[in-house]
Protein backbone atom coordinates (compact mmCIF):
# COMPACT_ATOMS: atom_id res chain seq x y z
CA UNK A 1 0.00 0.00 0.00
CA UNK A 2 1.20 3.14 -0.83
CA UNK A 3 1.56 6.29 1.47
CA UNK A 4 3.68 9.22 2.92
CA UNK A 5 6.56 8.77 4.64
CA UNK A 6 7.27 11.54 6.96
CA UNK A 7 11.01 11.85 7.66
CA UNK A 8 11.85 14.72 10.72
CA UNK A 9 13.42 15.48 14.35
CA UNK A 10 11.89 14.24 17.32
CA UNK A 11 12.72 17.60 19.14
CA UNK A 12 10.09 19.08 15.97
CA UNK A 13 7.58 16.22 17.08
CA UNK A 14 4.73 18.91 18.17
CA UNK A 15 4.63 20.54 14.31
CA UNK A 16 4.68 16.98 12.93
CA UNK A 17 1.54 16.18 15.01
CA UNK A 18 -0.18 19.00 13.65
CA UNK A 19 0.66 18.07 10.16
CA UNK A 20 -0.02 14.62 10.41
CA UNK A 21 -3.29 15.54 11.97
CA UNK A 22 -3.77 17.83 8.29
CA UNK A 23 -2.81 15.03 5.93
CA UNK A 24 -4.98 12.35 7.53
CA UNK A 25 -8.21 15.03 7.69
CA UNK A 26 -7.70 14.86 4.02
CA UNK A 27 -7.16 10.90 3.98
CA UNK A 28 -3.77 11.27 2.77
CA UNK A 29 -1.83 8.00 3.98
CA UNK A 30 0.90 8.83 6.34
CA UNK A 31 3.46 6.78 8.03
CA UNK A 32 5.60 7.52 11.13
CA UNK A 33 8.55 5.77 12.90
CA UNK A 34 7.04 5.91 16.09
CA UNK A 35 4.94 2.69 14.50
CA UNK A 36 7.93 1.04 14.92
CA UNK A 37 6.84 -1.97 17.27
CA UNK A 38 9.18 -3.13 19.84
CA UNK A 39 11.17 -5.67 19.29
CA UNK A 40 11.51 -4.48 15.35
CA UNK A 41 15.22 -4.15 13.90
CA UNK A 42 14.46 -0.32 13.56
CA UNK A 43 16.75 0.12 10.98
CA UNK A 44 15.07 -2.96 8.56
CA UNK A 45 11.57 -1.35 8.85
CA UNK A 46 12.93 1.80 8.07
CA UNK A 47 14.54 0.71 4.48
CA UNK A 48 11.39 -1.55 4.30
CA UNK A 49 9.05 1.89 4.79
CA UNK A 50 11.36 3.48 2.44
CA UNK A 51 10.84 1.57 -0.01
CA UNK A 52 7.31 1.12 -0.29
CA UNK A 53 6.57 4.64 -0.25
CA UNK A 54 5.34 6.86 -2.34
CA UNK A 55 5.86 10.54 -1.26
CA UNK A 56 9.08 11.02 1.02
CA UNK A 57 7.98 14.49 3.13
CA UNK A 58 10.82 16.38 4.92
CA UNK A 59 10.57 18.04 7.71
CA UNK A 60 13.72 20.86 7.18
CA UNK A 61 14.98 22.19 10.66
CA UNK A 62 18.40 22.49 12.03
CA UNK A 63 18.13 20.20 14.83
CA UNK A 64 16.38 17.28 11.35
CA UNK A 65 19.65 18.55 9.98
CA UNK A 66 21.82 17.40 12.71
CA UNK A 67 20.22 13.73 12.96
CA UNK A 68 22.10 11.27 10.61
CA UNK A 69 18.55 9.31 11.01
CA UNK A 70 16.86 11.96 8.75
CA UNK A 71 19.87 12.48 6.37
CA UNK A 72 20.48 8.70 5.70
CA UNK A 73 16.58 8.88 5.26
CA UNK A 74 16.64 11.83 2.85
CA UNK A 75 19.75 10.50 0.88
CA UNK A 76 18.23 6.84 0.79
CA UNK A 77 15.03 8.50 -0.39
CA UNK A 78 16.86 10.56 -3.04
CA UNK A 79 18.77 7.25 -4.41
CA UNK A 80 15.47 5.35 -4.51
CA UNK A 81 13.98 8.15 -7.08
CA UNK A 82 11.11 8.64 -4.27
CA UNK A 83 8.57 12.07 -4.86
CA UNK A 84 10.69 14.35 -2.44
CA UNK A 85 8.39 16.89 -0.78
CA UNK A 86 10.78 18.98 1.56
CA UNK A 87 9.06 21.52 4.51
CA UNK A 88 11.10 24.22 5.47
CA UNK A 89 10.03 24.78 8.90
CA UNK A 90 13.01 26.50 10.39
CA UNK A 91 16.57 27.73 9.20
CA UNK A 92 17.16 27.26 5.60
CA UNK A 93 16.25 24.72 2.54
CA UNK A 94 18.71 21.89 2.83
CA UNK A 95 21.18 21.99 -0.21
CA UNK A 96 20.42 18.18 -1.22
CA UNK A 97 16.63 19.19 -2.12
CA UNK A 98 17.09 22.20 -3.73
CA UNK A 99 15.73 20.81 -6.74
CA UNK A 100 12.72 19.72 -5.22
CA UNK A 101 9.84 22.42 -5.01
CA UNK A 102 8.46 22.61 -0.99
CA UNK A 103 7.00 24.59 1.36
CA UNK A 104 7.63 27.33 3.78
CA UNK A 105 6.19 26.32 7.05
CA UNK A 106 8.32 28.94 9.25
CA UNK A 107 6.72 29.91 12.64
CA UNK A 108 4.95 26.32 12.69
CA UNK A 109 1.93 27.01 9.99
CA UNK A 110 0.89 24.20 7.91
CA UNK A 111 1.01 24.55 4.12
CA UNK A 112 -0.94 25.98 1.66
CA UNK A 113 -4.00 23.73 -0.03
CA UNK A 114 -1.76 23.17 -3.35
CA UNK A 115 0.67 21.44 -1.52
CA UNK A 116 -1.81 18.76 -0.10
CA UNK A 117 -3.30 19.13 -3.80
CA UNK A 118 0.21 18.70 -5.00
CA UNK A 119 0.47 15.45 -2.70
CA UNK A 120 -3.14 14.37 -3.62
CA UNK A 121 -1.68 12.91 -7.01
CA UNK A 122 0.86 10.06 -5.87
CA UNK A 123 -2.95 9.12 -4.02
CA UNK A 124 -5.62 8.74 -6.74
CA UNK A 125 -8.14 7.10 -4.27
CA UNK A 126 -8.22 8.57 -1.21
CA UNK A 127 -10.64 7.32 1.87
CA UNK A 128 -13.44 9.35 1.65
CA UNK A 129 -13.90 9.37 -1.74
CA UNK A 130 -13.43 5.37 -1.89
CA UNK A 131 -17.20 5.03 -1.35
CA UNK A 132 -18.42 6.96 -3.90
CA UNK A 133 -16.63 6.72 -7.16
CA UNK A 134 -18.48 5.09 -10.25
CA UNK A 135 -16.74 1.68 -10.02
CA UNK A 136 -18.54 1.89 -6.56
CA UNK A 137 -22.05 2.95 -5.61
CA UNK A 138 -22.47 5.26 -8.76
CA UNK A 139 -22.03 3.18 -11.10
CA UNK A 140 -23.62 -0.08 -9.15
CA UNK A 141 -26.94 1.97 -9.07
CA UNK A 142 -27.11 3.63 -12.09
CA UNK A 143 -25.68 1.27 -14.90
CA UNK A 144 -27.59 -2.09 -14.93
CA UNK A 145 -25.82 -4.85 -16.04
CA UNK A 146 -25.55 -5.12 -19.85
CA UNK A 147 -25.58 -8.02 -21.71
CA UNK A 148 -22.44 -9.36 -23.47
CA UNK A 149 -21.49 -7.09 -26.50
CA UNK A 150 -22.47 -9.88 -29.65
CA UNK A 151 -19.16 -11.56 -31.26
CA UNK A 152 -19.97 -9.88 -35.02
CA UNK A 153 -19.67 -12.54 -37.68
CA UNK A 154 -18.85 -11.53 -42.04
CA UNK A 155 -22.50 -11.23 -42.31
CA UNK A 156 -22.59 -9.02 -39.42
CA UNK A 157 -20.88 -5.96 -40.64
CA UNK A 158 -19.40 -3.57 -38.14
CA UNK A 159 -21.84 -0.31 -38.41
CA UNK A 160 -20.63 2.58 -40.27
CA UNK A 161 -22.04 4.96 -36.83
CA UNK A 162 -21.80 3.83 -33.51
CA UNK A 163 -25.47 2.98 -31.70
CA UNK A 164 -25.21 4.80 -28.57
CA UNK A 165 -27.86 7.44 -27.97
CA UNK A 166 -25.77 10.80 -26.77
CA UNK A 167 -28.74 11.51 -23.70
CA UNK A 168 -27.97 13.82 -21.16
CA UNK A 169 -30.06 15.62 -18.45
CA UNK A 170 -27.78 18.32 -17.97
CA UNK A 171 -27.41 19.62 -21.98
CA UNK A 172 -24.20 18.27 -22.23
CA UNK A 173 -22.38 17.64 -25.59
CA UNK A 174 -20.97 14.54 -25.92
CA UNK A 175 -19.99 14.63 -29.31
CA UNK A 176 -16.58 15.27 -28.77
CA UNK A 177 -15.75 12.41 -26.80
CA UNK A 178 -17.83 10.18 -29.47
CA UNK A 179 -15.35 11.55 -31.98
CA UNK A 180 -12.10 10.88 -29.90
CA UNK A 181 -13.23 7.59 -29.33
CA UNK A 182 -14.17 6.93 -33.25
CA UNK A 183 -10.44 8.14 -33.26
CA UNK A 184 -9.06 5.91 -30.96
CA UNK A 185 -7.27 8.38 -29.24
CA UNK A 186 -7.83 7.19 -25.80
CA UNK A 187 -6.45 9.63 -23.72
CA UNK A 188 -7.94 12.72 -25.09
CA UNK A 189 -10.84 10.90 -24.81
CA UNK A 190 -9.99 10.76 -21.25
CA UNK A 191 -9.54 13.81 -20.99
CA UNK A 192 -12.74 15.16 -22.57
CA UNK A 193 -14.41 12.75 -20.21
CA UNK A 194 -13.38 14.41 -17.29
CA UNK A 195 -14.09 17.86 -18.70
CA UNK A 196 -17.97 16.73 -19.50
CA UNK A 197 -18.40 14.78 -16.50
CA UNK A 198 -17.64 18.44 -14.92
CA UNK A 199 -19.82 20.24 -16.91
CA UNK A 200 -22.45 17.24 -15.83
CA UNK A 201 -22.28 18.90 -11.86
CA UNK A 202 -21.88 22.56 -12.84
CA UNK A 203 -18.17 22.79 -12.29
CA UNK A 204 -15.40 24.17 -14.45
CA UNK A 205 -12.67 21.65 -16.37
CA UNK A 206 -10.03 23.77 -13.50
CA UNK A 207 -12.34 22.22 -10.80
CA UNK A 208 -12.80 19.15 -9.24
CA UNK A 209 -15.54 16.52 -8.25
CA UNK A 210 -17.32 16.18 -5.06
CA UNK A 211 -18.32 13.09 -3.35
CA UNK A 212 -21.86 13.88 -2.85
CA UNK A 213 -22.00 14.71 -6.26
CA UNK A 214 -20.89 11.75 -7.75
CA UNK A 215 -23.34 10.15 -5.53
CA UNK A 216 -25.71 12.48 -7.48
CA UNK A 217 -24.57 12.62 -10.92
CA UNK A 218 -26.79 12.78 -13.51
CA UNK A 219 -28.04 8.63 -14.73
CA UNK A 220 -28.12 9.79 -18.10
CA UNK A 221 -25.35 10.71 -18.38
CA UNK A 222 -22.98 8.41 -16.68
CA UNK A 223 -25.11 5.78 -18.91
CA UNK A 224 -24.06 7.80 -22.13
CA UNK A 225 -20.49 7.82 -21.08
CA UNK A 226 -20.15 4.28 -19.81
CA UNK A 227 -21.70 2.96 -23.28
CA UNK A 228 -19.92 4.89 -25.55
CA UNK A 229 -16.45 3.88 -24.18
CA UNK A 230 -17.85 -0.01 -24.20
CA UNK A 231 -19.14 0.49 -27.66
CA UNK A 232 -15.80 1.60 -29.18
CA UNK A 233 -13.31 -0.37 -27.09
CA UNK A 234 -14.49 -3.41 -28.01
CA UNK A 235 -16.17 -3.84 -24.51
CA UNK A 236 -12.51 -3.02 -22.41
CA UNK A 237 -13.16 0.24 -21.12
CA UNK A 238 -16.35 1.97 -19.25
CA UNK A 239 -17.08 2.68 -15.75
CA UNK A 240 -19.18 -0.86 -15.53
CA UNK A 241 -16.17 -2.67 -16.62
CA UNK A 242 -14.82 -1.34 -13.64
CA UNK A 243 -17.86 -2.03 -11.38
CA UNK A 244 -17.51 -5.73 -12.62
CA UNK A 245 -13.85 -6.30 -11.40
CA UNK A 246 -14.34 -4.00 -8.20
CA UNK A 247 -16.63 -6.60 -7.34
CA UNK A 248 -14.28 -8.94 -8.25
CA UNK A 249 -11.83 -8.04 -6.02
CA UNK A 250 -14.23 -8.09 -2.50
CA UNK A 251 -15.78 -4.36 -3.56
CA UNK A 252 -13.06 -2.32 -1.61
CA UNK A 253 -14.59 0.89 -0.38
CA UNK A 254 -11.02 2.29 1.71
CA UNK A 255 -7.68 1.71 0.93
CA UNK A 256 -6.11 -1.75 1.51
CA UNK A 257 -5.34 -4.80 0.34
CA UNK A 258 -8.86 -5.68 -1.99
CA UNK A 259 -8.20 -2.00 -3.22
CA UNK A 260 -4.96 -2.74 -4.81
CA UNK A 261 -5.47 -6.06 -5.94
CA UNK A 262 -8.23 -4.14 -8.02
CA UNK A 263 -5.98 -1.46 -8.79
CA UNK A 264 -3.34 -4.10 -10.29
CA UNK A 265 -6.28 -5.84 -12.24
CA UNK A 266 -7.39 -2.44 -13.86
CA UNK A 267 -3.60 -1.61 -14.58
CA UNK A 268 -3.35 1.49 -12.24
CA UNK A 269 -0.81 -0.06 -9.66
CA UNK A 270 2.10 -1.75 -10.32
CA UNK A 271 1.89 -5.33 -8.77
CA UNK A 272 5.97 -6.00 -7.87
CA UNK A 273 6.07 -2.49 -6.48
CA UNK A 274 2.74 -2.05 -5.01
CA UNK A 275 3.03 2.37 -6.38
CA UNK A 276 0.33 3.84 -8.56
CA UNK A 277 1.91 4.41 -11.95
CA UNK A 278 2.06 7.81 -13.28
CA UNK A 279 -0.79 8.51 -15.61
CA UNK A 280 1.77 9.02 -18.53
CA UNK A 281 2.30 5.58 -18.02
CA UNK A 282 -0.86 3.87 -18.76
CA UNK A 283 -0.99 1.66 -21.44
CA UNK A 284 -4.38 3.52 -23.13
CA UNK A 285 -4.57 1.02 -25.91
CA UNK A 286 -7.57 -1.53 -25.77
CA UNK A 287 -4.91 -4.27 -27.47
CA UNK A 288 -2.78 -3.87 -25.07
CA UNK A 289 -4.15 -2.48 -22.02
CA UNK A 290 -5.37 -4.32 -19.24
CA UNK A 291 -9.65 -4.49 -18.94
CA UNK A 292 -10.68 -2.08 -17.05
CA UNK A 293 -7.91 0.68 -17.46
CA UNK A 294 -10.30 3.65 -18.56
CA UNK A 295 -11.75 5.48 -17.69
CA UNK A 296 -8.92 6.97 -15.66
CA UNK A 297 -8.65 10.88 -15.34
CA UNK A 298 -11.33 10.61 -12.57
CA UNK A 299 -9.49 8.66 -10.55
CA UNK A 300 -6.77 10.69 -10.78
CA UNK A 301 -8.29 14.43 -11.22
CA UNK A 302 -10.66 13.90 -7.94
CA UNK A 303 -7.86 14.89 -6.15
CA UNK A 304 -5.96 17.08 -8.72
CA UNK A 305 -7.09 19.66 -11.15
CA UNK A 306 -5.26 20.01 -14.47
Amino acid sequence: MSFIFISYSRKDQAYVDRLVQALTQRNLPVWLDNEINHGQAWNRVIREQLDQCQVFLLVMSPRAEQSPWVRNEMLYAINKRKAIFPLLLEGEHWFDVLGWQGADVTDGKLPETRFFDALRKYFPMPVDTAGSLPVKTVVEEKIPPAPATPVRTAKQPTPATQAVELKSEKGVDYRELQRLLKAKKWREADRETWHRMLEAVGRNKNDWIRSEELRTFPCADLKTIDALWKWHSGGKFGFSVQRDIWQQCGSPISIGQDWDRFCVKVGWQDETASQYLDYSELKANPDFSPTGEFPGSLIWDVCVCV
